[in-house]
């Protein structure tokens, strides 16, 4: 399994206003949960992780290469499906396969993950044409298609009612089992971190960090079922409201 480590980061985007402040993670076993309030540094991290920033002090490895995002391949899906409108859903999970796999075989590819989020009769339709859940299906297929060893999830389901939020999360574990990679995905929601996480972390407001850094050894609960750990973690990301 891929490792990830952040040894002693520093990043702020203005001067004198740091989100990190000498931050140090390793990150093996996963699906790996961060939450954490409004401008933690949430999705920072997982841009940092990716490569699309770089610390301002401090290193982050992946597998040992100090330049993430190039030695291994890395996915993304966000809380807004980001498909292209005017490519069909087909064309948006196949694009990032052609320059790898070649059009036909990226086609192949893209046409089997659409089957195994049950959207394969949808293939040929425009964004504008799905519902929301459809789009994030697309999303997770297109991610899930790309032959990466880590996949960073963005609150990916924070914009989604709850039956469906639970019905997309199991599919992401469906997926995970039978395509094993690092996930690193942040929320604000315990009740999603405890159903979908093995390892949970909590950040606290800039620059504080790591507040609380948890593995669960728990069989999956149902949604909404670990009353007291789901209280416990609102607590620690909203102390005073839970004082």
């Amino acid at each position: 399994m891929v490792s990830i480590s952040i040894r002693s980061v520093d990043f702020a985007f203005t001067a004198g206003k740091g989100i990190f402040q000498n931050l140090s993670l390793e990150l093996g076993n996963g699906p790996v949960l961060i939450l954490g309030p409004s401008g933690c540094g949430k999705t920072t991290l997982l841009r940092l992780i990716a490569g699309l920033l770089e610390p301002q002090a401090g290193e982050l490895f992946v597998h040992g290469e100090s330049n993430p995002g190039a030695g291994s391949a890395v996915s993304m899906v966000f809380q807004e499906p980001r498909l292209l409108p005017w490519k069909t859903a087909l064309e948006n999970v196949s694009l990032p396969l052609a320059e790898r796999l070649g059009k036909k075989e990226a086609q192949a590819q893209a046409r089997r993950f659409l089957r195994l989020v049950s959207l394969e009769d949808k293939a040929e339709s425009l964004p504008a044409e799905l519902s929301g859940g459809q789009k994030q299906r697309v999303n997770l297929a297109r991610a899930f298609a790309f032959p990466g060893e880590i996949l960073l999830m963005d609150e990916p389901f924070q914009s989604l009612d709850i039956p469906l939020r639970i019905e997309l999360m199991d599919l992401t574990l469906s997926l995970l089992a039978d395509f094993p990679r690092l996930v690193v995905m942040v929320s604000h929601d315990p009740r999603e971190a405890v159903y979908m996480g093995k390892r949970i972390i909590v950040l606290g407001k800039s620059p504080r960090g790591i507040i609380h850094d948890e593995i669960l050894h728990l069989d999956r609960p149902r949604y909404g079922s670990s009353a007291e750990l789901e209280q416990r973690l609102l607590s620690l990301l909203y102390p005073l409201k839970n004082a």
